[in-house]
Protein backbone atom coordinates (compact mmCIF):
# COMPACT_ATOMS: atom_id res chain seq x y z
CA UNK A 1 0.00 0.00 0.00
CA UNK A 2 1.31 3.40 -0.72
CA UNK A 3 0.42 6.81 0.18
CA UNK A 4 0.40 9.08 -2.85
CA UNK A 5 0.44 12.85 -3.07
CA UNK A 6 -2.44 14.48 -2.87
CA UNK A 7 -1.49 18.55 -3.08
CA UNK A 8 -0.84 20.01 -6.28
CA UNK A 9 2.97 21.08 -6.77
CA UNK A 10 3.64 18.12 -3.99
CA UNK A 11 5.43 16.06 -7.29
CA UNK A 12 8.52 16.68 -8.91
CA UNK A 13 9.61 14.77 -12.29
CA UNK A 14 12.04 12.09 -11.77
CA UNK A 15 13.46 11.05 -8.25
CA UNK A 16 14.75 13.09 -4.99
CA UNK A 17 18.37 12.29 -5.09
CA UNK A 18 18.24 12.79 -1.34
CA UNK A 19 16.04 9.81 -1.65
CA UNK A 20 18.37 7.30 -3.54
CA UNK A 21 20.61 6.07 -0.27
CA UNK A 22 17.87 5.96 1.91
CA UNK A 23 15.91 3.06 -0.39
CA UNK A 24 19.30 1.02 -0.17
CA UNK A 25 19.80 1.36 3.52
CA UNK A 26 16.89 -0.66 5.34
CA UNK A 27 17.82 -3.50 3.06
CA UNK A 28 14.52 -6.14 3.20
CA UNK A 29 12.91 -4.23 6.14
CA UNK A 30 9.73 -1.72 5.97
CA UNK A 31 10.43 1.51 5.03
CA UNK A 32 8.44 4.71 5.19
CA UNK A 33 9.06 7.77 3.51
CA UNK A 34 7.67 11.37 4.83
CA UNK A 35 8.89 14.01 2.80
CA UNK A 36 6.96 17.38 1.59
CA UNK A 37 8.92 16.81 -1.71
CA UNK A 38 8.87 14.13 -3.05
CA UNK A 39 9.80 12.96 -7.21
CA UNK A 40 7.84 12.05 -9.26
CA UNK A 41 8.67 8.64 -9.19
CA UNK A 42 9.17 7.87 -5.82
CA UNK A 43 5.42 6.15 -6.03
CA UNK A 44 6.54 4.25 -8.60
CA UNK A 45 9.98 2.64 -6.61
CA UNK A 46 8.35 2.66 -3.41
CA UNK A 47 5.85 0.09 -5.52
CA UNK A 48 8.30 -1.80 -6.67
CA UNK A 49 9.76 -2.23 -3.31
CA UNK A 50 6.90 -3.23 -2.05
CA UNK A 51 6.06 -5.96 -5.45
CA UNK A 52 9.66 -7.30 -4.19
CA UNK A 53 8.75 -8.30 -0.82
CA UNK A 54 10.87 -5.11 0.58
CA UNK A 55 7.56 -2.96 1.71
CA UNK A 56 7.40 0.53 1.30
CA UNK A 57 4.83 3.44 1.95
CA UNK A 58 5.64 7.13 0.11
CA UNK A 59 3.60 9.49 3.03
CA UNK A 60 3.27 13.52 1.81
CA UNK A 61 3.90 15.77 4.81
CA UNK A 62 1.95 19.15 4.33
CA UNK A 63 5.30 21.98 3.93
CA UNK A 64 3.02 24.38 5.81
CA UNK A 65 2.32 22.71 8.66
CA UNK A 66 5.25 19.65 9.18
CA UNK A 67 4.78 16.62 10.73
CA UNK A 68 1.23 16.11 12.23
CA UNK A 69 -0.03 13.02 14.46
CA UNK A 70 -2.29 12.35 10.85
CA UNK A 71 1.25 11.16 9.89
CA UNK A 72 2.52 9.30 11.87
CA UNK A 73 -0.92 7.44 12.78
CA UNK A 74 -0.91 6.62 9.16
CA UNK A 75 2.70 4.68 8.83
CA UNK A 76 1.76 3.24 12.51
CA UNK A 77 -1.49 1.89 10.76
CA UNK A 78 0.46 0.92 7.53
CA UNK A 79 2.65 -1.01 9.91
CA UNK A 80 0.36 -2.68 11.80
CA UNK A 81 -1.24 -4.10 8.24
CA UNK A 82 2.09 -5.57 7.21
Amino acid sequence: MTARPVQAGGIRCGHQSELSPLYAWPAQRPLAVLDDEFGGKEPFTADQRTASGRPALVRPVNPYHGLRRADIDAVLTWLRQL
